[in-house]
This record gives C-alpha cells, structure tokens and sequence, in this order.
C-alpha cells in the first residue's frame, strides 16, 4: 500500500513540474511616483509584423477588453477628451522554436526498467531529437502620458500548444493579463 501512495505523490510531483505556467518578467523606470497613478488608457494594438499577422483580430480586442477589466479593478479609466495619468499598451509576439532534447530508449520491465531492452538488447542508448514549438509572448507597456516615456513594461511568455480553440488562447491569455498586472505597480 505504501508503494501506491509513493506512486501517487511522485506522478503528482511529475504533472505539477509538467503543468505549462507562464513566466512572467517585469522591468520598471526606479523613482517613479506610481502611487501618483490613477486614470488610465489602453491603446489599440497596431500588429503589422509578417510573422505576428496571423493573430486573430477577435484575440487582440478580447486582450484589449481584459486589460481594461484588470486595470479597472484598481484605476479610473480616463474619461473621454481628457489625457489619463498612464496609457497601456500590449503586443502578442508567437514564435516557432526549436527545443534539442535527449532521451534514453531503455524500455523495459526489472528493477527501474532494466531487464528486456528494446531496441538495443545489448547497452543502454541515448538519443537525441528536436522538438518544434510555438512561444507565446504577451508584452504590457506602461507609458507615462505627461511625459510619454515608459515606465513600466511586464512580459509574460508561456509553450502554446498547437490546434488550441479560440475560447481556449483566450482563457490562457486572460490569465496572462491578470498575472502580469499582478505585479503592477512595482514594489520600490
């Protein structure tokens, strides 16, 4: 009994390590005000890059909506013909990448495996392959509107997984949003 507990923890252990979260980075200007901070804009997104055209319109007004929403829990949007305390501005960058992995083709049964080995009988093997995925990047600027100069940016970058539903990048990328504005404003 105590092994299939031990089997449970460890392939709990292994799905948690196994789970996708986004990692997410901030910079900000040092000695800035942000508590001076309280209406803001969000920008429309100008995505024109030849590789980026495939996002979805529908994809960048739902970020849009959500970044409005995030914000709002905590600022006053500005209000229309007057200039806010700080304009938002956010780009989606997807790109292909190549992950080198290595990995042994023991098969088996025994002691951790060892025992019948297929396909080599005779010595362990490694071998190593490429895997091709696609790297999302969600990045959120945060530029001062008196001085048009930034003063916040927060990026967040996750694995994507291919053929995903609309409704399902969403949900990732709301949870992207939350996540990254999490971290805003900065701690001095």
């Amino acid at each position: 009994m105590k092994i299939l507990h031990w089997i449970v923890l460890v392939g709990a252990v292994v799905l948690a390590g196994c789970s996708s979260q986004p990692y997410v980075e901030t910079d900000h200007q040092a000695g800035f005000d942000f508590a001076s901070l309280k209406t803001f804009s969000v920008a429309e997104t100008k995505q024109d890059a030849k590789e980026n055209i495939l996002i979805s319109p529908f994809t960048l007004s739902h970020i849009h909506a959500a970044l409005e929403s995030e914000l709002g829990k905590r600022y006053q949007p500005g209000a229309a013909g007057s200039k806010p305390d700080f304009i938002v501005s956010y780009h989606v960058v997807v790109e292909e990448k190549i992950d080198p992995r290595s990995y042994n083709d023991l098969y088996g049964f025994g002691y951790y495996g060892v025992g019948y080995r297929y396909p080599r009988p005779y010595f362990l093997g490694t071998n190593t392959g490429l895997r091709v995925y696609n790297q999302g990047s969600l990045i959120i600027d945060i530029v001062d509107a008196k001085t048009d100069k930034p003063i916040w940016r927060g990026v967040s970058e996750k694995r994507l997984s291919r053929g995903m539903a609309p409704q399902q990048q969403r949900e990732v990328l709301s949870n992207a949003v939350v996540e990254v504005l999490a971290q805003f404003p900065p701690v001095n």
